[in-house]
């Protein structure tokens, strides 16, 4: 993986209540809906976590199945105050501000943990999957999306809050350890007439026994 910037302070909690609020103005991106829809390939039912959830669309695609519970986290704590309110009838829902090195959960809690859009904004990736396998359960599995290969544009995505740059073989590297991921990249499917034409990688690495 290749270092694109350094941190320069814009992953902060401040920061992502201030995107919440302009987010929850202009509406739902296609292209997040897509991939909210693409990262639920391998869930069916149990509980699913979503790190860095933000505005996430997941937990509207699982609120009403049948023995699911949903959990979101996120540094952002006005978004997720907010997002408290928003589904505070749905009991399988519940929002927590914590902090994805070190999550207040028990080893192997979960069937499902997503990172969508999450490990290029990390100054430590490998630290977050780590975390992330600790409270996913053994044949669970652990589904991420990353934008592909940003070095070829420093900057195109989101300015300056993605830290990281992934490669197919980057991803495969950091989810081997647990298991053999599978892969696949998705593009805008309007491109090019709609504003994100980036490629997503999308992975997905079910925990083995170690």
């Amino acid at each position: 993986m290749k270092r694109l910037i350094s941190d320069m302070g814009l992953n902060s909690s401040q920061e992502y209540d201030r995107i919440y609020e302009e987010r929850q103005k202009r509406g739902q991106d296609a292209h997040d809906m897509r991939r909210w829809g693409k990262l639920l390939r391998y869930f069916s039912h149990g509980d699913i976590i979503d790190l860095g959830c933000l505005d996430s669309g997941i937990v509207d695609l699982v609120k009403n199945r049948k023995d699911t519970t949903y959990t979101g986290i996120d540094i952002a704590e006005l978004a997720i105050h907010t997002q408290k309110i928003k589904y505070k009838n749905y009991e399988n829902v519940s929002f927590f501000p914590a902090d994805l090195y070190e999550t207040p959960f028990q080893d192997e809690a979960f069937d499902y943990v997503v990172l969508g859009e999450v490990i290029e904004h990390l100054d430590e990736p490998q630290k977050a999957i780590t975390e992330a396998m600790r409270i996913l359960r053994k044949d669970g599995t652990l589904a991420l999306s990353t934008p592909l290969e940003e070095e070829k544009e420093i900057g195109a995505i989101d300015k300056d809050r993605h830290v990281w740059s992934f490669s197919k073989q980057d991803i495969i590297d950091l989810l081997s350890p647990y298991n053999e991921p599978k892969i696949q990249i998705i593009g805008s499917q309007y491109f090019p007439t709609y504003k994100y034409a980036w490629p997503t990688l999308i992975a997905f690495c079910k925990k083995n026994g170690i």
